[in-house]
């Protein structure tokens, strides 16, 4: 997932369904040609499953608020069913109730099995990762194991040291 829905993660021109299976349009058809009513089973599944709030997968998707964007694009991720999830501020600007559902449904890919990447300034998204690490410049200044504390990984990026 990118870090900027609107500009990356998106296209606005086209349907929630569109959006949300970009990722496996192989699946769905053969020869270069998309099924109608698979790409419509598929899409109307991950809506489901990701609990968007929409009309169905043909409402434009420029329709819909923040955080049910958010989960289309997190819908298109999930999709294929990547062995390895790599999320870029996967809560940035969505309401409380939208970031929970969202980091509810990474916590469901990743108990099936899916490596989960989270890169993020935000610590909610980080409080469910096995470990955190603070990175300055490309390197790693710090590690910490689940658990953390605010005030430790605060201090961790803020560049100081507690030894």
């Amino acid at each position: 997932m990118p870090r900027d829905r609107h500009e990356q993660g998106l296209v606005f021109g086209m349907s929630i369904g569109d959006n949300a299976t970009l990722s496996v349009l192989d699946r769905l058809g053969r020869y270069g040609f998309v099924g109608t009513d698979r790409r419509r089973g598929v899409a109307t599944a991950l809506i489901e499953r990701l609990d968007i709030h929409t009309a169905g997968p043909e409402q434009p998707v420029s329709d819909l608020s923040g955080g049910n964007a958010q989960k289309v694009v997190m819908a298109r991720a999930l999709a294929s069913d990547p062995r390895l999830l790599v999320l870029v501020n996967p809560t940035a600007g969505v309401d409380v109730k939208s970031k929970e559902s969202l980091l509810a449904r990474v916590d469901t890919a990743r108990e099936d099995g899916t490596a989960v990447l989270v890169v993020s300034d935000e610590l909610d998204d980080l409080r469910r990762c096995d470990r955190v690490l603070v990175l300055f410049h490309g390197r790693v200044v710090a590690e910490h194991p689940a658990g953390w504390r605010d005030h430790e990984l605060i201090a961790s990026i803020e560049g100081v040291d507690h030894g």
